[in-house]
C-alpha cells in the first residue's frame, strides 16, 4: 500500500480523505486505483496527452516526477505520493 496526499479541493470534490492508501506499484497503477475507487478522478489528474495535468506537481519520496509513464520508479510499500497544485506567479 502507498499513501497518497491529495489537494483538499480534489478530496472534497470526490468525497474522499485528503490522505488515503491504495495498492499500487507505479504511478499509472496509482491513478487506476484512485479511478476505480473514485470515478472521474483520473480525468482531474491526467490530461488528454496521458500526462499529469500542467497545473499539478507530483512528488514521490520527496522528489518531483516530471511525467507519468511506465518508466517512472516503482512505488514501494509505504511510499508517500504527494499531488500538489502547481504554484506560479511573481
Amino acid at each position: 500500500m502507498i499513501r497518497v496526499h491529495l489537494p483538499v479541493d480534489l478530496a472534497d470534490a470526490f468525497q474522499t480523505p485528503a490522505v488515503l492508501e491504495v495498492g499500487a506499484r507505479s504511478l499509472p497503477e496509482m491513478v487506476a486505483a484512485l479511478e476505480a475507487r473514485y470515478p472521474g478522478v483520473a480525468h482531474w489528474l491526467i490530461g488528454a496527452d496521458g500526462q499529469f495535468r500542467q497545473h499539478l506537481s507530483v512528488f514521490v519520496g520527496g522528489r518531483r516526477v516530471a511525467a507519468l509513464d511506465p518508466d517512472t520508479p516503482s512505488l514501494g510499500n509505504g511510499e508517500e505520493v504527494w499531488v500538489l497544485r502547481a504554484v506560479s506567479g511573481g
